[in-house]
């Protein structure tokens, strides 16, 4: 049996492609939720009957100034206050949901209004396609919440299985006054499938990616009564198709109630939707985030039989390249390092712009462990062989240094000069080619009308 490689994905791995880092994902958040902007919420929410204590707010409002704390720290905190079941958990519990939330629509805008700069910067990542080719099926492990796997497997044509099932659900899109105007598709995950009978995933010798996200995903949700998980279908095989199934799920499956504000019942890190009886629904957000995952004394809604497939699946490489990964979970790096020392014929490359050390407490087998200080594109292209021209070269570097000097919103200015400076270069080479073909068109009737 051929031995495989399998791919691990963090953060880093997407970041060319328009995804934010954690720090990022941070500045943009804090950008928006400032302790001022918190201050004012909780008045309009006080006004509407809800809203929590000064005293909370306050203290989230400190910490929102401090610029040591991702939004991972501050999910973390909010998780700590509700765990120690004091007067004000439920207050924690609250901004924790609120909040997950949020970091839900940033990610979920980075997708819907960069549509076009996916799609053309995808390519950044045809060496996981290559993978795809050399190893079959070809494991990816992601801890990204993004789609932009999804995306890649779409440009290509390839099959990814996320290890749900062939049953499909049908979900009624509605426009603003609740009439039905079509369906979107979901397949499944039962909770018989996660801890009795396994996930279907591409079996040895097939063709496609196998593909299991193990915090969650924009796609993915829990639904009846948060006991199956359910992921959207594209609407069609493209980046397009993919981001379409997004936008329709947030926008378009809706509860219709005239008396509620913009006619549509809302809960919190939920969808609400009505079904095809007109029933109230609900489809649970999957974002798993903060400082207490996979832990027995704390709830999620991804499902914790989701690490013990990672910790099994993961036999089924013997190389392992780690993308963009810091190794900060503690959970993910135990079932690392006991797939490392299982056996000595394992490996694992580190892959990562910063690369210089081997992690603590990988150290002990150092020697199975290779480090590529390096981008994601970058190592892809160079380990499969694919050579890019000269204004793909210059593309990423400007990307790259613009990642590394400019603020969030510079970054989303200079993306859109950028782009209209590349529709200028794409005409000017069309009207070149134009000019070129015409004259070379033109010498020819010279030289046959001298013949």
């Amino acid at each position: 049996m051929k031995r495989l490689t399998g791919l691990f994905l963090g953060a880093g791995a997407s970041c060319e492609v328009g995804m934010p880092l954690v720090w990022e994902l941070t500045e943009e958040l804090k950008n928006f939720l400032t302790p001022a902007r918190l201050r004012s919420l909780n008045k309009s929410w006080h006004a509407q009957g809800g809203g929590h204590s000064d005293e909370t707010i306050d203290e989230f409002a400190r910490l929102l100034e401090r610029t040591d704390l991702h939004y991972e720290a501050l999910l973390g905190w909010l998780e700590t206050g509700f765990r120690r079941s004091g007067p004000r958990s439920q207050e924690f519990h609250a901004l924790y949901s609120w909040l997950a939330e949020m970091v839900y629509w940033l990610l979920h805008e980075r997708h819907i209004n960069n549509k076009a700069f996916i799609e053309g910067h995808i390519r950044h990542l045809d060496g996981i396609a290559r993978l795809a080719d050399q190893n079959l099926p070809l494991w990816i492990f992601s801890l990204n919440h993004d789609l932009i796997v999804e995306c890649l497997a779409a440009t290509h044509q390839i099959a990814i299985n996320a290890g749900f099932s062939s049953e499909l659900v049908s979900l009624p899109r509605r426009d603003g006054r609740g009439n039905k105007i079509g369906e979107l598709h979901a397949e499944t995950m039962t909770v018989d499938h996660l801890e009795r009978t396994g996930l279907p995933f591409l079996r040895h010798g097939e063709h496609g990616i196998n593909l299991l996200k193990i915090h969650g995903a924009l796609d993915v949700f829990a639904f009846r009564d948060g006991k199956d998980l359910l992921r959207l279908r594209p609407t069609e095989q493209s980046v397009h198709g993919v981001l379409e199934a997004l936008r329709i799920a947030n926008a378009e499956l809706i509860y219709y109630e005239p008396r509620a504000p913009n006619h549509r019942i809302k809960t919190t890190n939920e969808i609400t939707y009505a079904d095809d009886d007109g029933e109230m629904q609900f489809l649970r957000r999957t974002l798993l985030a903060g400082a207490y995952k996979f832990q027995s004394r704390a709830s999620q809604v991804v499902p914790m039989k989701l690490l013990d497939h990672f910790r099994q699946h993961i036999n089924n490489v013997s190389r392992l390249i780690c993308v963009g990964y810091g190794f900060g979970d503690l959970h993910i790096n135990q079932v690392i390092r006991s797939w490392l020392e299982f056996s000595a014929e394992r490996c694992l490359v580190i892959v990562a712009p910063g690369s210089r050390e081997i992690p603590s407490s990988l150290l002990h087998v150092a020697p199975q462990i290779t480090l590529e200080p390096a981008s994601a594109s970058d190592f892809l292209d160079k380990s499969t062989g694919i050579a890019r021209s000269r204004q793909e070269l210059l593309t990423k570097r400007v990307l790259t240094w613009a990642r590394a000097k400019l603020s969030i919103r510079e970054q989303q200015q200079f993306r859109r000069i950028m782009k209209q400076g590349l529709h200028a270069l794409e005409a000017a080479k069309r009207y070149s080619d134009r000019v070129l073909a015409e004259h070379e068109a033109e010498s020819k009737k010279t030289q046959r009308g001298r013949k």
